[in-house]
């Protein structure tokens, strides 16, 4: 493990910001500068030293995800115009996906293993304290210290917080509650194995049935099939079955009735299918054009995707996905450093069968963080591989 040497540039010290920002800013609109959110100065300002940067990316791989991804916007972009998609619409669809172009700005940022354990020790300490207050503001409601109705007024004006009942909410950004739950899970120190309990305790306290499933799944498939302690194994059937006679039942009856978000998902998928054409399937209805249901944006990453850029659009993002795995599968000395990276993006995606996130720069920016992050692991790698084959 190399010892974390933090550099407190000026240069350094944005990309600390931003990386930080990414984790608890949820979709930026917390902080606004007029119409303008935080994410967006930070955006702009990262595309802008990105752009007198470029020599410094440094990998063929970054530049051609860009291409493929430009070719599928530009084919999105023309099908809009052939279908005459509302602008307002078409801009709405476009904007979050020029967040790809942050992958120049962390390819840049990230260069070496000390990089990728800076990255690392922000993603856990971040999310963590995103954990602390959210329990904490839970035990406050429940404890009558904090009043609901005020808490509720003064948040209910954005659109950054989603109420459950009267002491639980969903912040959109506790997408990296689950993300952080990996990373200290992961670790190899004692005390983070604490703070991954304190995460997920505050991930299934969201009461996101999708975010609780996603970890699970992820968790089940780690302990099954890529840990080799028995122990670990046996303890998690154990509090498996225990959480499955007593904890869901619970957790279901606090969650209340679903039937009427669920029926929105099933209609939405029913209007996709119903709007499905030849052309479509291939490439979709364009950038704007949505079905009654949802006019704008959708619950399911996935068929927001199909629906607007068709299967060719969801190749990329498939793309995405299979060069990461890819990438750490080749990995044969990194690996540990790599894998809490891999089930973030696995996260992420599986969450994105339930709501939107793969297509969003709250999800974007972890995907395109692992990318540079397994390319540069990768390198080093070969670097090391080399450097042996010459001695």
């Amino acid at each position: 493990m190399v010892t974390v040497e933090k550099k407190y540039g000026l240069k350094d010290l944005f990309f600390y910001v931003v990386i930080i920002e990414i984790v608890i800013g949820g979709s930026g609109r917390m902080i606004e500068f007029g119409p303008l959110s935080l994410k967006m100065v930070l955006f702009a300002i990262a595309l802008i030293i990105s752009f007198f940067s470029l020599r410094e990316v440094k990998s063929s791989e970054v530049f051609k995800i860009q291409t493929f991804f430009i070719i599928t916007l530009l084919t999105s972009f023309l099908v809009a115009i052939f279908n005459r998609a509302d602008p307002p619409a078409f801009l709405e669809d476009m904007k979050p996906l020029l967040f790809i172009f942050m992958i120049n700005y962390f390819a840049i940022n990230i260069k070496t293993r000390k990089d990728i354990e800076i990255v690392t020790l922000l993603i856990k300490r971040a999310s963590l304290i995103m954990a602390i207050i959210y329990l904490l503001t839970v035990l406050a409601l429940f404890l009558g210290v904090l009043n609901f109705t005020t808490f509720y007024e003064q948040q209910s004006e954005g659109s950054e917080i989603m109420f459950r009942n009267e002491y639980f909410f969903l912040y959109k950004g506790f997408l990296y509650l689950g993300i952080g739950f990996f990373f200290c899970l992961l670790s190899i120190k004692k005390l983070d194995k604490l703070f991954a309990l304190i995460l997920f305790i505050a991930l299934a306290l969201t009461l996101t049935r999708g975010f609780i499933l996603a970890a699970l799944l992820l968790f089940a498939y780690y302990v099954f099939f890529l840990n080799k302690s028995i122990s670990l194994k046996s303890i998690t059937i154990v509090l498996g079955v225990v959480s499955f006679i007593y904890f869901l039942p619970l957790l279901f009856d606090t969650l209340g009735d679903k039937s009427d978000s669920d029926m929105i998902r099933i209609t939405n998928i029913n209007e996709v299918l119903d709007a499905l054409t030849i052309p479509s399937f291939f490439i979709g209805h364009g950038f704007g054009i949505g079905v009654p249901i949802r006019p704008v944006h959708m619950e399911i990453s996935y068929l927001e995707i199909f629906h607007k850029q068709g299967i060719f659009g969801l190749s990329f993002w498939i793309f995405l996905f299979v060069f990461l795995v890819k990438k750490y599968i080749q990995l044969k000395i990194f690996k540990k450093e790599a894998l809490p990276y891999v089930l973030s993006v696995g996260f992420v995606y599986l969450q994105s069968f339930t709501n939107p996130f793969i297509n969003n720069p709250i999800g974007i920016s972890i995907t395109l963080i692992s990318i540079v992050v397994l390319i540069r692991l990768k390198e080093e790698e070969d670097r090391l591989n080399f450097a042996n084959y010459g001695t």
